[in-house]
């Protein structure tokens, strides 16, 4: 019976390089996530700007396109171009707004994955 249990145990020691290997995986791993993470959150800042610089354009093109069919003189054409220019620009917001989900949810995935990793690691020497 001892014979057993120490050949059972006696893994131990193979176990412990293996651990030691995979923390340094881990570590490794991290590393990358973090720099990964750095990269998603400049592309999501510069993305969320561009969308802000977009939105403010469009902005102006929807009060000059309401001016123009705000009067009088107006008729059924001016009503089908302003329809139809009101489509275009409410269907580039969509696309903005849809185009930022989708980094947002990529950045937090990865947020996600460096937290989880960080808590398997703990910490780890500067990099």
């Amino acid at each position: 019976g001892k014979d057993l249990e120490e050949e059972e145990n006696g893994g131990g020691d193979s176990a412990a390089v293996e651990t030691t290997t995979s923390a340094d995986e881990d570590a490794e791993r991290l590393r990358k996530t973090v720099q990964s993470l750095f990269e998603e959150e400049e592309d999501l800042l510069n993305l969320h700007m561009s969308i802000i610089q977009e939105n403010a354009e469009l902005l102006t093109e929807e009060g000059r396109l309401l001016q123009s069919v705000q009067g009088d003189e107006v008729v059924d054409y001016d009503i089908d171009t302003y329809a139809s220019c009101l489509g275009n620009i409410l269907d580039r917001k969509t696309h903005m707004i849809t185009d930022l989900q989708r980094k947002l949810a990529s950045f937090r995935d990865q947020l996600r994955r460096e937290e989880e990793l960080s808590r398997k690691v703990g910490s780890l020497p500067d990099y």
